[in-house]
């Protein structure tokens, strides 16, 4: 008898492992078909997200440009404004579209290619960019400002010039800049090796394009009276790096007198 139950237990716990075991396994084909379904579900959310994320950053790009065309033209109607007020002889509106010309002249030397400044020879000393005897009619640095009549910092030299003098590259070089401005009247700015570069102000007209590589003694322009000019002369800027530099420190010395242009 008690055989008889014994068998009996065994056979109902055989009964219920195999029911369990079924039941598991059925649990598991459900949830792997589940698991399938969640993963071709996760792939379409995650193209959808990507096409917003898309979208969005396509919405603040724009926004970011907006942005920039709207300070682009203010800048351009402040400097519009300032050239007027020139115009109309307003002292400080020279100092600011001076200023403003600077920053032009440090943005055009930051943005040359770097391939392209690599290719350029280091500079230990610069010719002077005019031909028979050298006089500068005003130096660098502090001086009286022969139009607004009070102190400003003068950013290179006045070299004494007549009208129409060919302007001769002082190195090789690469023409970053050529055009008319308001303070540098026509203007011209050249990149040599080693991060130095030279602005010429002033001039009647130019003998180069922008991006055009020049060879030490190439006529670049020639001198004139454009700009913020009483008479025809060179201003010649040395710069490293966009900084100005004291020209005299780069070539050899000569007859420096106070009144300037």
């Amino acid at each position: 008898m008690r055989m008889r139950k014994a068998a009996g237990w065994i056979l109902l716990v055989i009964a219920v492992a195999a029911v369990v075991a079924v039941s598991v396994g059925f649990s598991r084909d459900h949830a792997d078909k589940d698991q399938v379904v969640a993963y071709v579900q996760s792939a379409d959310i995650w193209q959808a997200r990507q096409h917003l994320l898309w979208q969005e950053a396509d919405v603040a790009y724009s926004v970011q440009v907006a942005q920039q065309e709207r300070i682009l033209q203010a800048a351009e109607a402040e400097e519009a404004a300032d050239v007027a007020l020139v115009q109309a002889g307003d002292h400080a509106a020279m100092l600011r579209q001076g200023d403003r010309e600077d920053q032009l002249i440090r943005s055009v030397v930051a943005a040359c290619d770097p391939a392209v400044a690599m290719q350029l020879p280091t500079v230990g000393e610069l010719a002077w960019p005019l031909t028979g005897p050298m006089k500068v009619t005003s130096p660098y640095g502090e001086r009286m400002h022969p139009i607004i009549g009070e102190e400003a910092f003068h950013r290179g030299i006045d070299l004494h010039a007549r009208y129409g003098s060919a302007i001769l590259a002082p190195a090789d070089g690469v023409v970053l800049y050529v055009g008319p401005k308001t303070a540098y009247g026509n203007m011209l700015v050249v990149l040599h090796g080693g991060g130095i570069a030279t602005v010429y102000g002033h001039l009647w007209k130019f003998a180069v394009h922008p991006y055009e590589r020049v060879q030490k003694g190439q006529i670049l322009g020639y001198t004139g009276n454009t700009g913020f000019s009483t008479g025809p002369h060179l201003h010649f800027e040395v710069r490293q790096d966009g900084e100005p530099t004291n020209p005299l420190e780069w070539m050899p010395p000569i007859e420096t007198t106070e009144q300037g242009h």
